[in-house]
């Protein structure tokens, strides 16, 4: 909870100190207290005039013209109305302000297409009421609003709370709030006084992933993948006869005792893996299951800046690769500044310009993908493991998947669900889908098959336990 106290002391129509004009030049020349408290908390405040067309002076001035003009006494007196209205303007101003503001958010770190209820409450601590008081939160700019509204209008009696919500969508990465724009008008609307109230919150769509069983196709780098050859490790992997250069620590002094026959302990190694995460950004990986939903290749963004943290975290070296027509590419590499790089170049992903229809423009496209593809593997470590993040929604992902694995490379694929059977053409494309799946697990490809519903680290150790038996 962020709570901020907002008290302001009229800023016009302020009366000279009786100290003299230097004192007053003094204090014009410096901020006063309250100007540096306001500074300080991050609050800023303006006061400005309402509109200068004022529509009782017109009236006044109208009426008496017409009323000497003509030599009538009642037209004249009319004008009496217009100038009572416009003294009555003139002689508002906005309240004197005192209030606390406060943001609570239901869910800080929901998952990816999950909303948020952000609830914004303002109490009046002063003395006065606000007659007319317009408050505007600061909604995080990658956030879109999906019920409710964050600009509120109401009055405000001394001592009440009045309070509004609204929904956004969470989507992948940290997203800070703005500061919480206040108005505060006079009862005629003559003036106003704005600020601004800086509550510090956010929003954080990053659910840590479990840890993504890969294949034995390691480096020389030592990590966490067991392999299947003996040397340093901590699990036992056989016994081989001794040499001079063997480490004492090494002999099975346990046999030695048995038969006086010298032999060396080997345990299984553990080393690191090499992986390359290729993230489908093609036109037709642009699906989403709902409309104001992320996209699958938003889903695949944030998959890929998990897993990549996952394994950087356990000592493998991750590159990254788009397929699609951003053909950017980060070499295989380990440590902090390597997750910085990945998340950099997830978070600044053009949008898909392919937008041709037709059969010669479809040709053309399939030349691309075709051309692409052999790029993307020429940069290829020959060692690395791909991960391929795609939501398999046509034949061309599947093909892509199978020929990683043709080329030599040990593949897993991530694909987000977002098909749904709430229509005909939604059951199809779940029944297509589920056909592809099963294609690319026949071909020793490993599948992770994830619901935006689910978190990320579920459908992994979902997969993992399945891969095991």
């Amino acid at each position: 909870m962020s709570d901020r106290i907002v008290d302001f002391e009229p800023a016009l129509g302020r009366n000279r100190s009786a100290d003299g004009p230097d004192r007053e030049s003094d204090r014009e020349s410096a901020p006063d207290a309250a100007d540096a408290d306001r500074a300080a908390s991050g609050e800023d405040e303006s006061v400005a005039a309402g509109s200068r067309w004022d529509p009782g002076v017109t009236v006044a001035l109208l009426a008496g013209a017409v009323g000497v003009l003509t030599g009538t006494t009642a037209a004249f007196l009319a004008g009496a109305v217009g100038f009572t209205y416009a003294a009555y303007r003139y002689a508002s101003r906005a309240p004197d302000t005192a209030l606390a503001v406060d943001r609570e958010i239901d869910d800080r770190s929901p998952l990816p297409s999950r909303t948020a209820t952000v609830t914004v409450t303002i109490h009046n601590e002063g003395e006065e009421s606000l007659p007319d008081l317009r408050i505007v939160d600061g909604v995080p700019e990658r956030l879109a609003v999906v019920s409710g509204s964050p600009r509120h209008c109401t009055s405000v009696r001394p001592g009440e709370t009045v309070s509004f919500s609204y929904a956004v969508r969470a989507r992948r990465g940290s997203h800070e709030f703005g500061p919480t724009t206040l108005v505060v008008r006079s009862l005629a609307g003559a003036t106003e006084r704005r600020f601004e109230v800086r509550v510090d919150d956010s929003i954080a769509c990053e659910t840590l992933t479990e840890t993504l069983a890969l294949p034995a196709d390691t480096s020389s780098y030592p990590g966490h993948v067991t392999t299947d050859s003996g040397g340093e490790g901590v699990e036992f992997y056989a016994t081989r006869e001794f040499h001079p250069s063997d480490p004492l620590s090494r002999i099975d002094w346990k046999r030695y005792a048995r038969t006086r026959e010298l032999s060396t302990v080997e345990f299984r190694e553990t080393r690191a893996a090499t992986v390359v995460l290729v993230v489908d950004a093609r036109t037709a990986a642009h699906v989403a299951r709902r409309d104001g939903e992320p996209d699958a290749v938003i889903l695949s963004e944030y998959a890929a800046e998990r897993l990549a943290a996952a394994l950087l975290d356990r000592n493998d070296r991750v590159g990254l690769g788009f397929y699609g027509p951003s053909e950017r590419y980060l070499r295989p590499a380990g440590g902090d500044e390597q997750a910085a790089r990945i998340r950099a170049a997830l978070d600044s992903t053009p949008e898909s310009r392919e937008r041709e229809v037709g059969l010669f423009s479809e040709q053309r496209r399939e030349r691309a993908n075709d051309a692409r593809f052999d790029a993307l593997r020429r940069r290829l470590p020959d060692s690395a493991q791909i991960v391929f993040l795609s939501p398999l929604a046509d034949d061309r992902a599947a093909d892509v998947a199978r020929r990683f694995r043709a080329y030599g490379h040990a593949v897993t694929v991530v694909s987000p669900d977002v098909t749904e059977t709430d229509t005909p053409g939604g059951a199809v494309e779940r029944i297509e889908r589920d056909d592809r799946v099963a294609t690319v697990r026949g071909g020793d490809v490993r599948v992770v098959s994830w619901s935006p519903d689910e978190p990320i680290r579920t459908a992994v150790s979902t997969a993992t336990a399945r891969w095991s038996r």
